[in-house]
């Protein structure tokens, strides 16, 4: 299996760390998103990382990717009606990396062309976000699992496009939860590369 990622995505590097967590066989691709690649456009038509290569089969979506490699082997996904809650928290992690991606995208173009109601709205939701994930964080349990694979690297992608946000003041627990993924060798591998 061959990997299409971009090493700065945090949709890769949930990807990424499920295959080192998981010890999955999958050879890494960087691709360049903003650039015209035509190996990343055939694989996805959205041009967008990561894609998985299967043979002939592409398959796309980094929470496609995650159930499809977690499903190989002993699966972090439990089954039954225990699934929704974990693909819930998938979904709010990667709800905050879009908002993120979103505030980030509004505050690299000229500042003349800045929309603030839009950034401030983006900025809001991650706030949201990130109290609701404060006040659960009891339920959120360790070590990695489907729903927290997602929160943990939102979490991290905070750190890096939007470190102002200084979101540990906002939620310590949260914070001291996130210690022991920061630790992971996976999550230390897969660390943004500028």
């Amino acid at each position: 299996m061959k990997l299409l990622i971009s090493k700065t995505s945090p949709y890769s590097r949930k990807v990424r760390i499920l295959v080192r967590e998981k010890g999955v066989d999958v050879t890494e691709i960087e691709t360049l998103p903003f650039d015209d690649e035509d190996v990343l456009h055939k694989a996805n038509p959205l041009g967008k990382v990561p894609a998985l290569l299967v043979g002939e089969r592409a398959i796309y979506d980094s929470p496609v990717i995650c159930e499809y490699l977690d499903g190989l082997d002993k699966p972090w996904l439990p089954a039954g009606q225990a699934a929704w809650r974990q693909k819930t928290l998938h979904a709010l992690g990667d709800g905050i990396i879009d908002a993120v991606l979103t505030f980030r995208m509004e505050r690299i173009r000229p500042q003349e062309q800045w929309w603030d109601f839009w950034a401030m709205r983006q900025e809001n939701t991650t706030g949201r976000a990130l109290l609701h994930l404060e006040n659960i964080v009891d339920e959120l349990g360790e070590p990695w699992g489907y729903g927290n694979l997602a929160v943990a690297c939102a979490l991290g992608y905070i750190d890096l496009r939007a470190a102002d946000m200084q979101w540990r003041t906002h939620a310590p627990k949260l914070a001291k939860w996130f210690e022991s993924f920061e630790a992971r060798k996976s999550y230390q591998d897969t660390a943004p590369q500028e």
